[in-house]
């Protein structure tokens, strides 16, 4: 006999497909809806279910799935009275995440120096070219994504579980500050593609400390841009990649 929430679910699924509702897996529908929220275009304050689901031409079973995900991910508040929203990202959260990304990205690619396959030093060249081909075009949608990809290969490279999944949710949570930050200054594309690059050869030529200084600088401009978009402080400074 099967259980009243297997009942419901078979219920939603009819009633979804009867209203021209899409289907999706899991993850598609959390990337989809993930997306539709944190576009840099996103006007509407507050959301329902039902709306989300309504826009995207989804059913409101792969919406309340990947809102479960998004809100146990901290990206996205939900309430009866406000629906779903978007938090803001303090300065606190954006220092906290630099920390831990300095902690764990600058060991993995030192790790690396000089153990990458070839098949590996391919796919990191081809997430390069197509970033450096993304910066020429200023598309910050695709060069966003293929920013997400160079620094998660590493970690799939490296092979420790427990990073990959931290840098992920880490990233997740910077996804919409980021994607913001990209549109808005699309001329910086160029200078994070080729910190990329420098940290990319320095793995492959097998210099570990290059390899772990480059991403350090990689991430310390990273924070400052995140911090101070508009280099409003410390305007002058020798040093400044920008300059």
């Amino acid at each position: 006999m099967e259980s009243a929430a297997l009942i419901e679910a078979g219920l939603e699924r009819d009633a979804d497909l009867r209203g021209g509702g899409r289907v999706l897996r899991k993850d598609e529908a959390y990337t989809l809806i993930r997306d539709h929220l944190f576009s840099p275009d996103a006007t509407d304050p507050a959301l329902s279910e039902r709306s989300l689901a309504a826009q995207l031409g989804l059913g409101l079973g792969p919406v309340r799935s990947a809102l479960e995900r998004l809100r146990a991910e901290g990206l996205i508040t939900v309430s009866p009275n406000n629906g779903i929203r978007l938090p803001e990202i303090t300065a606190r959260e954006v220092l906290d995440f630099y920390e831990m990304r300095m902690v764990m990205e600058c060991h993995i690619v030192a790790s690396l120096a000089g153990r990458l396959s070839a098949e590996q030093s391919a796919e990191l060249e081809k997430i390069i070219a197509d970033q450096e081909a993304a910066a020429v075009r200023r598309d910050t949608i695709r060069y966003h994504q293929l920013d997400l990809d160079f620094h998660t290969a590493f970690a799939e490279f490296h092979g420790n579980g427990e990073m990959v999944r931290a840098l992920r949710q880490l990233r997740d949570k910077m996804y919409r500050l980021s994607r913001r930050l990209h549109n808005a200054h699309p001329e910086r594309l160029s200078v994070n593609a080729a910190q990329h690059r420098a940290i990319m050869e320095a793995v492959r030529d097998g210099n570990a400390r290059s390899a772990r200084s480059n991403m350090q600088t990689h991430l310390t401009w990273g924070r400052a841009f995140t911090l101070d978009p508009d280099r409003r402080l410390g305007r002058g400074k020798r040093g400044d990649i920008n300059t």
